[in-house]
């Protein structure tokens, strides 16, 4: 353990080493060469951008490396002012004053999250103009001015616009874009395009330069909105960070120019300190013009990349998903198509595209739910069918209503697989209306048919009554496992004289019943071949047991005058008239 945390210490320690070494030799570069291209050493630069260094380093750094590069960025300081302006005891003050209003901006930034993305969207970017561009450069620009009028005498006001309008501008211009260089933006930026993209943003970034190098050379032409085009172009083509490197083009190269008496500024024929002061709003003009397209942009180009990466996710999960998913729109055209759609429905995806409701539920046999009006809310319908070029499965189609802010945009129907399902349902109910004994109907699944078949008034019905002649006297005699036999034989028997669309149950006892899908003669003509049956073969043969028994039959037809109790005691008086005219024949109700 103890060999590991001194591993950590050293590997920390390095990292901190080298975070301080970037910030020192980066301040003193930045701050050194600033001095010497836009100040005659005494007046302030027009952009400080030393300053964005260490910010950019503080909020790519873990909060305990940055004492080491708040001290890096100080010695940097000292050392550029006292190379360039000469050395004094006063440098190690600004100095303190630079690093506090950095460290002011770095805290901020990461109190309101917006850190690690300067620029990503309007929120962040309102976030740093408020942090780097408004709060930390006023709080320098006081403790500077105060600092240069109690050491030099020099008026607090013009003190103060210089300093803040200087830090000001330098932080926003080069912390964006020295942030993303630190974190690898830009490489990333580079490496995930094609050679073609590539090609593109170094050629928009070469035709900036250009323009803006031509028009800063000059003092003939007031061309300082040509920049601005440029830098819109750029944009819109690379984002935030090609509006970064743009605006520092503009700075770097107006700078220099203004500094030399070159540029549109010198037409204004004004006193140097009037051209950079107009320098400054402009560079401030670009920032705010540039920022919200650069968010916008990022925002855009972060929505439409997480939507495409959104949608690729939501095709992977469909195409290993037992559903199959049909978007429409609010006027019931199909938008989309996914999922197991081939399989359900036998067509592919890419043919209901564009594709109304109707033509869909025509061709395909989908039967789309009743779905709730908008008052009702993200309620839920489903209905069950079976696909017209697949009649060998059941789907189940669950519809839901897309809305946003109270308004219908579309429909959503969801497709299922739901045989195995019909299956258990069918098997289950069919268990609860069959006799465990025999597999006939049992009384509750014969009245549930019987009702269905007397409700068609347009067909004949014939109704049978059975009864196993003299049954109590079978079970008693030889038991009632061999009674149970009888009753399986006499149903198997039933069902061998009788068609698939008659209805056979079992009432109850040795009571059986059956409903003829015709009149009473075929009704007749089956009984009697059944009761032939029972005459001429035993119904248990086992060893020494040969059992045989009789049926008596009493049969009516349904008359339209006839209600189903009507019916229903036509048949049992038929039967007790062949119980009572000697057994084992069939009598029809007069």
């Amino acid at each position: 353990m103890d060999k590991a945390a001194d591993l950590f210490k050293r590997i920390a320690h390095s990292a901190s080493l080298k975070a301080a070494l970037i910030g020192a030799t980066g301040y003193f570069l930045l701050a050194a060469a600033t001095i010497r291209l836009t100040s005659d050493g005494r007046n302030h630069a027009t952009v400080w951008p030393a300053d964005a260094m260490i910010l950019a380093l503080l909020l790519a750094s873990p909060r305990q490396r940055w004492p080491a590069i708040i001290l890096a960025g100080w010695a940097g300081n000292f050392v550029a002012n006292g190379a360039t302006r000469g050395w004094m005891a006063g440098l190690l003050l600004y100095g303190a004053i630079n690093m506090a209003q950095t460290v002011m901006a770095a805290v901020l930034l990461q109190r309101s999250d917006s850190g690690n993305e300067l620029l990503a969207n309007t929120r962040s970017s309102l976030h740093f103009l408020l942090s780097a561009g408004i709060l930390a450069p006023a709080l320098g620009a006081l403790l500077g001015s105060l600092a240069s009028l109690a050491n030099y005498g020099e008026p607090l006001g013009p003190s103060f616009l210089r300093w803040y309008a200087s830090n000001a501008l330098g932080l926003l211009i080069v912390t964006p874009f020295l942030k993303s260089l630190l974190d690898g933006g830009y490489l990333r930026c580079y490496t995930e395009r094609n050679w073609l993209e590539r090609a593109e943003a170094l050629g928009l970034h070469a035709t900036h330069i250009a323009l803006t190098a031509a028009v800063f050379s000059q003092n003939t032409m007031p061309l300082l909105f040509l920049p601005i085009c440029s830098l819109l172009l750029l944009s819109f083509r690379l984002g935030r960070l090609g509006t970064q490197a743009g605006v520092i083009i503009i700075a770097l190269i107006g700078g220099i120019s203004a500094f030399r008496g070159l540029g549109p500024i010198t037409l204004m024929h004004q006193a140097p300190e009037f051209d950079a002061f107009f320098f400054q709003i402009y560079l401030a003009i670009l920032l705010c013009t540039a920022l919200p397209v650069a968010a916008t942009v990022s925002a855009n180009t972060e929505a439409l990349t997480k939507l495409a990466e959104r949608e690729e996710a939501l095709h992977l999960i469909m195409s290993n998903s037992p559903d199959g998913i049909i978007s429409l729109d609010r006027g019931g055209i199909c938008r989309w198509a996914d999922g197991r759609i081939e399989d359900y429905l036998g067509v592919e995806p890419a043919d209901l595209l564009g594709k109304p409701l109707g033509e869909i539920a025509g061709r395909t046999g989908v039967r789309f739910p009743i779905l709730p009006g908008p008052a009702d809310g993200q309620e839920q319908t489903t209905a069950e069918f079976t696909p017209k070029l697949r009649p060998d499965i059941t789907l189940e189609a669950s519809a839901g209503i897309v809305e946003h802010e109270g308004v219908r945009l579309g429909t959503i129907v969801t497709l299922r697989d739901v045989s195995a399902r019909k299956a258990r349902e069918v098997a289950i109910s069919k268990m609860a209306e069959t006799d465990d004994l025999t597999g006939a109907l049992n009384r509750k699944g014969f009245r549930q048919r019987f009702d269905e078949a007397v409700k068609d008034v347009t067909r004949p019905v014939s109704l049978a009554l059975i009864d196993v002649d003299h049954f109590k006297s079978i079970n008693d005699t030889f038991g009632h496992a061999i009674g149970d036999a009888v009753l399986q034989e006499v149903v198997a028997r039933i069902k061998a004289n009788t068609r698939s669309t008659d209805i056979v149950g079992r009432l109850g006892g040795d009571e059986f019943a059956i409903v003829f899908d015709g009149d009473i003669s075929i009704a007749k003509a089956a009984c009697e071949r059944l009761t032939d049956s029972f005459r001429l073969t035993p119904v248990f043969e086992q060893r020494n047991i040969h059992l045989n028994a009789s049926i008596s039959c009493g049969v009516a037809e349904l008359h339209p005058s006839m209600s189903r109790g009507q019916f229903f005691d036509a048949a049992d008086l038929a039967l007790y008239n062949a119980k009572h005219q000697g057994r084992g024949c069939v009598r029809a109700a007069a």
